[in-house]
């Protein structure tokens, strides 16, 4: 937590824009998928300093610098634009932000390859992906209370149109003051740091990214590291690169998506505890994919329990449409997407790294390089066994 948070104090935004984007030395982490490497990334990558990271701000903009210097330190191939690891993205004028009053390179992807080590396969693609954005500058207001008040009534059943009781109240006043950094006092917040939305997603294609090329291994098929912007204003970065692919879209196999690991306990989700993961739309094209993901859970010391409730048919919050493996499932790309759910700091100014659960999402994290290895290896593509979409039709859960 930056110093900056802990007092009723604001920094002005143009002296944080000054801030090089890695407030903390990220160096020094190996092949190994470990909580402590987790934390240390996230530490740069949701600190103050990136103001949010919103799509088409300069805050985004020191969020893909930092991603593609790791890229960069890895020796990952560049894959975007002209040889850079960059690629611009330009929405519809019916896009909810205006790339042209965005700050230069502020609006982009972030595009690496591993290449793989079968001559007749390394042109053939697993993409990994996570976003780069997050909401950004938000209203200031008083994290600790805020906090405590979502906890409280999201543990409320249909809550509308009651009064909150005393016994609710008195759990919102001990929950402000568990979570102050210091007693008694009050802290103003505006920068949605997306910890956990996406910070850990991100986190966690970098640490699959540098488990792969530390190693000295490498699958037969190639990895595809994309870093999506503007997931957070209409999936815009996944759905640029899909429909403007730095390499051929045919030869992406599948598409594993990582959003929001970092929490999933059973104080943020009914149901969370140590082995919670939730699993999205990987049977949803190609029974497979599914199947290989099982057979690597199954192996595992420690299997995780996926939670299937969020990837029903017709479920209301339509959590398969929501997240960038949408727009590889349109072209009929097999998919999955992994994540440990919302809660009460989801898109709040709450959403920060003392509240991530870095042993979880370590172990997430490892479950999903072997999954991508596994995928990467087999000798053949996922068949598709599932009706292919129209990729112009609008996304049905």
């Amino acid at each position: 937590m930056s110093p900056s948070r802990s007092v009723l104090i604001f920094i002005p935004l143009a002296a944080l824009a000054c801030v090089p984007y890695i407030g903390r030395n990220s160096g020094g982490t190996t092949a190994a998928i470990t909580a402590g490497e987790f934390r240390t990334r996230l530490e740069v990558y949701a600190d103050d300093s990136m103001l949010g990271r919103g799509a088409g701000t300069i805050g985004n903009r020191k969020a893909t610098e930092y991603i593609a210097g790791e890229f960069r330190k890895l020796g990952l191939e560049p894959a975007g634009d002209t040889g850079t690891y960059f690629q611009d993205i330009h929405p519809p004028a019916t896009a909810r932000f205006d790339v042209s009053k965005a700050p230069a390179g502020s609006a982009r992807n972030v595009v690496a390859i591993l290449r793989g080590s079968d001559p007749a396969l390394r042109n053939t693609y697993v993409a990994v992906g996570a976003h780069n954005d997050a909401i950004g500058i938000v209203t200031p207001r008083d994290p600790d209370s805020t906090r405590a008040v979502n906890l409280v009534v999201e543990q409320m059943k249909n809550a509308v149109g009651r009064t909150v009781t005393a016994a609710e109240r008195d759990s919102i006043v001990k929950l402000v003051n568990a979570s102050r950094i210091r007693p008694a006092v009050v802290r103003i917040d505006s920068i949605v740091n997306g910890a956990d939305d996406d910070g850990s997603g991100t986190v966690g294609l970098l640490e699959i990214a540098e488990a792969f090329a530390k190693s000295g291994i490498r699958p037969r098929r190639s990895i595809l590291f994309v870093s999506h912007t503007g997931e957070e204003r209409g999936l815009l970065g996944s759905r640029w690169f899909t429909d403007h692919p730095t390499v051929p879209l045919d030869s992406i196999v599948a598409q594993i998506n990582i959003d929001m690991i970092g929490r999933g306990g059973a104080a943020d989700i009914k149901g969370g505890g140590p082995n919670y993961l939730q699993l999205i739309g990987a049977r949803r094209l190609s029974t497979e994919l599914g199947t290989v993901i099982d057979q690597v859970n199954s192996a595992r010391s420690q299997p995780f329990a996926f939670d299937y409730t969020w990837d029903a048919n017709g479920h209301p919050e339509r959590i398969y449409c929501r997240s960038d493996h949408a727009n590889y499932a349109r072209f009929g790309i097999p998919v999955a997407f992994f994540w440990t759910g919302l809660h009460g700091d989801y898109h709040q100014v709450t959403d920060e790294v003392r509240f991530i659960d870095f042993d979880h999402a370590a172990r997430i994290t490892q479950f999903l390089h072997d999954v991508v290895s596994k995928v990467a290896s087999l000798d053949h593509r996922l068949p598709l066994d599932k009706p292919k979409l129209d990729p112009t039709a609008r996304c049905v859960q």
